[in-house]
């Protein structure tokens, strides 16, 4: 096949995909395009509507959507980024490497691009990284008849109009109007005669996690962005909190195993790599501290092999206790909850929880131990150690997330490490300790 007739192939290929997502919602047409490659992804939206393919490419992971919009031609890219909302068009570019970046905001109309670069100045996290700048603000002194004139001009623009905020000349938010009032006020009322002036605002770099769980209490449509100086810089809207929300738990997952928050499938290696391996060495410090342990222990290993069978049945099953009180400790600080008036209440919950799974636990294996090597001080021994370790399990795993978090640690991915070292060290000590001090029971004379 020519190179011409290739490219003829791709080029249909591309226009029928890009006719079967057309009409169908941005998130599904999001999804076909991180099935294809990026060559793939970049010719279907360059064959799209502008519009539709902005809104496509805002329902992508900004990362994938940055490589797509690099793929795409200089101007089928500007004319998309020109159609995008300021907040996501801030988002994709700031994963667009210099100079690709600037030659893309130069082709921008000046007021877009300013608009970009004001956006960028605000950490990713904060509340200004992820407001969009399209607010509908309403000057103190129109008329009813002004405003709602006001409001059909901006329609077409902005993303949302649940909320009309009022400012003053120096565009300081003082209100919020609703739409209801603003159509059944007389003509000539002025808008701070209707406005509601006790409005809640956020300002601009308080921490996205801060601003979800403000959405959360409140349920809020949307929230005005502040300054310092209370001037009104933007809005955040519902469905960026919900993107912010799913973000913070996925990440707090992969936090969890060790991996970095950042990382995604299409990650390169070495990204990778870099957020990965000082977690890994950390646990390779603590995994020898559980080797010391049983090193300690060596000479009853030797008396009774046995125990090799249940060192990491006790260990596992302490991990797995740890894992249960930690999830509900990390989840409490995740949504906000105020933990600290109920820390003592919380330990001994989870004191309590390890006595009784430990003892359900230790009887089923003491049984087991019974039957299978025909030891009732083995059993009993086996037990005791699962008893002592779930409770220990289940007290680190609730407390160590917010020892973590008093010293300045990220729970989630710090917590599970050192929750970890405690139930092996414990699980293993417990067992072989109690098991030397029982040796004339469980070795024949």
């Amino acid at each position: 096949m020519s190179e011409q007739t290739h490219k003829s192939s791709a080029q249909s290929a591309a226009d029928e995909t890009a006719r079967q997502v057309e009409d169908i919602p941005a998130a599904d047409g999001a999804d076909v395009l991180d099935q294809l490659t990026t060559d793939e992804a970049a010719d279907v939206a360059e064959a799209l509507d502008p519009h539709t393919a902005a809104d496509i490419l805002a329902e992508m992971e900004p990362d994938h959507a940055a490589d797509v919009l690099e793929d795409m031609g200089q101007p089928e890219a500007s004319v998309l980024l020109s159609a995008m909302d300021p907040d996501d068009r801030t988002d994709i570019l700031s994963h667009v490497e210099e100079p690709r970046r600037e030659e893309f905001l130069q082709d921008l109309p000046a007021d877009d691009a300013a608009e970009v670069r004001n956006l960028a100045q605000y950490p990713p996290e904060s509340a200004g990284g992820i407001m969009t700048s399209d607010v509908t603000a309403l000057v103190e002194d129109m008329t009813v008849t002004q405003a709602i004139e006001e409001l059909r001009r901006l329609a077409q623009r902005h993303e949302q109009l649940f909320y009309s905020y009022v400012v003053d000349k120096r565009r300081h938010l003082i209100g919020v109007l609703s739409m209801r009032d603003l159509i059944l006020a007389e003509p000539h009322k002025r808008v701070s005669e209707i406005m509601i002036g006790n409005v809640r605002s956020v300002p601009a770099t308080l921490d996205q996690e801060a601003v979800a769980a403000l959405f959360k209490k409140y349920n809020y449509l949307a929230m005005p962005v502040v300054s310092d100086s209370n001037k009104l810089l933007g809005i955040i809207t519902v469905d960026d909190v919900v993107d912010v929300m799913e973000r913070e738990a996925t990440e707090d997952v992969q936090k969890l195993f060790g991996a970095g928050a950042e990382e995604r499938l299409t990650s390169p290696w070495q990204f990778s790599f870099s957020k990965r391996w000082l977690w890994l060495v950390v646990n390779l410090a603590t995994a020898f501290l559980a080797g010391w342990v049983i090193s300690l222990f060596d000479a009853t290993i030797e008396k009774l092999v046995v125990l090799t069978v249940y060192m990491p049945i006790v260990a596992g099953m302490g991990g797995n206790a740890s894992a249960q009180a930690m999830s509900v400790a990390i989840r409490g600080l995740a949504m906000g909850e105020d933990v600290g008036g109920i820390i003592k209440r919380v330990l001994y919950r989870e004191m309590w929880v390890g006595v009784l799974t430990g003892v359900v636990v230790g009887f089923i294996t003491a049984i087991v131990a019974l039957v299978w090597h025909h030891s009732p001080a083995l059993g009993v021994v086996v037990a005791v150690a699962l008893i002592l370790n779930h409770t220990l399990a289940c007290l680190s795993g609730a407390g160590i997330p917010f020892l973590m978090k008093r010293l300045g640690f990220d729970p989630a991915q710090s917590a599970t490490i050192f929750a970890t070292t405690v139930t092996d060290v414990a699980g293993f000590f417990t067992l072989l300790g109690l098991a030397s001090l029982c040796m004339r029971w469980l070795v024949p004379a």
